[in-house]
């Protein structure tokens, strides 16, 4: 699960969609989604190249399953980039063949939802596996007064990624367990390897990764926002935010040299990693695979040198829990292929996925699993940031403060010293509130 650059630009290709096909279900309705043999087409599938780089056989797997209920069925599954699948998604709404399944952020759900883009799943939902358990930030996101609009896919867990030789090097050889600790190596590596490299971060950090920074927030006992009855109220500028903004700050002045006018996805951080620039870096699991991984553009020789561990609470709460972030998968209403595509979101949505998705470093769709997950070592560490993580205000509008990118303009602002902490923490609150309110 890849960090989510690009937010709809408009959604206006959604809403001729949507009421060119008057409600979810009026073009096909579902049928029977335990198998048909003689049934025939094409169900076309949009996932992200995170699937085709890190588990492209759990996809396999799960379309073969399928296929022994709907053998005549060919599934075309088509990989999109995270920078302009929506854009692509709504050109495909607006026209009349979109695709059947769609994988969603868990962030970019709320608008397509509001607006009858996607089919209503609500009848189905005991049909799918562990969906009394589901991870409730993913289920939250895929839910609208009470009814279910899509289908919780995965999760994804940020963790310190780090590079045992280095810390080695510098006389550590377990992973710090507090925050103090942690700045501690940092220190040691900045001395070690900063002096020679001017380009070397002790602890990698770009400007505008604003899911690290709000986690600090978090942390902290801030947030961004509360909504009660249908009014949103900003808690970015308040004393548990600013003093979390500080914290990450410190920690960007200190001890990274990545661009602060940049995120962590341009130039992909666990690229920079791989070239042996970063000691630390705060990233998803699969990054660590790939800094390690030639096709990821990192470096294969580093395989066998790279750990993790959880962010250690710079508040003293233990682990730093961490942003809930994932992706769902939504079925369009004006699909043609409705029976066929709940049948094989059932499949990449079950315990047999779910395991293989595990198995490359993701965070399950339910609970259940993340207890396992608790009790392996090489999972320990994403379940543990997982367990009480935070989430985004589900809320209407939340798309377009995304798309105003007031929270990454403002942070690196607040980075290079162009406002203040505290300054920046009411900027954001103050547009952020604005926002959700519909202003």
């Amino acid at each position: 699960m890849r960090h989510r650059a690009t937010v709809a630009a408009g959604l206006a290709a959604i809403v001729i969609g949507a009421a060119g096909c008057g409600g979810a279900g009026d073009e096909d309705k579902i049928g029977n989604i335990d198998g048909d043999p003689d049934a025939k087409g094409t169900l076309r599938v949009w996932l992200q190249v995170d699937a085709q780089t890190g588990w492209e056989s759990v996809v396999t797997d799960a379309t073969k399953r399928f296929n022994k209920k709907f053998p005549k069925v060919k599934v075309k599954v088509d990989y999109q980039q995270w920078s302009d699948h929506l854009t692509k998604l709504d050109a495909a709404l607006g026209g009349s063949q979109p695709p059947d399944v769609v994988e969603m952020g868990n962030t970019e759900t709320t608008s397509y939802i509001v607006n009858g883009a996607f089919a209503d799943l609500t009848e189905y939902q005991d049909k799918f596996e562990d969906s009394k358990s589901w991870n409730p930030g993913l289920e939250a996101s895929c839910t609208a007064d009470g009814k279910l609009y899509c289908v919780p896919y995965y999760a994804g867990s940020r963790v310190v990624i780090y590079r045992k030789d280095m810390f080695a090097k510098v006389g550590v050889t377990e992973p710090p367990k507090s925050y103090a600790e942690l700045t501690a190596v940092a220190d040691k590596l900045m001395a070690e390897y900063g002096k020679k490299d001017r380009r070397y971060s002790a602890f990698y950090m770009p400007g505008k990764y604003w899911f690290a920074a709000l986690t600090y927030v978090h942390d902290a006992g801030g947030g961004i926002a509360d909504g009660k009855d249908g009014a949103w109220r900003g808690k970015l500028d308040s004393p548990q935010s600013v003093q979390g903004l500080e914290r990450w700050n410190e920690l960007v002045g200190k001890y990274s040299r990545a661009d602060k006018t940049s995120d962590e996805s341009d130039p992909q951080q666990y690229t920079v990693f791989g070239q042996g620039k970063a000691g630390m870096m705060y990233g998803l699991g699969w990054e660590a695979s790939l800094a390690a991984s030639k096709e990821g553009g990192g470096n294969p020789k580093l395989e066998g040198k790279i750990g993790v561990f959880p962010m250690p609470s710079p508040s003293g709460n233990g682990v730093m829990q961490s942003f809930t972030g994932g992706s769902d998968l939504a079925i369009p209403a004006k699909s043609k292929n409705k029976t066929w595509a709940v049948a094989w979101t059932k499949e990449m949505a079950g315990l047999k996925a779910q395991e293989g998705l595990m198995a490359a470093n993701n965070v399950p769709n339910n609970t259940a699993l993340l207890d396992k997950a608790l009790s392996d070592p090489e999972l320990a560490p994403f379940a543990a940031s997982a367990e009480n993580s935070w989430f985004v205000p589900v809320a209407e509008h939340w798309s377009k403060v995304e798309q105003s990118l007031v929270l990454k303009n403002t942070l690196s602002e607040i980075v290079t010293g162009q406002t203040s902490v505290n300054q920046g923490a009411k900027k954001m609150n103050d547009q952020v509130e604005k926002t959700l309110n519909g202003g």
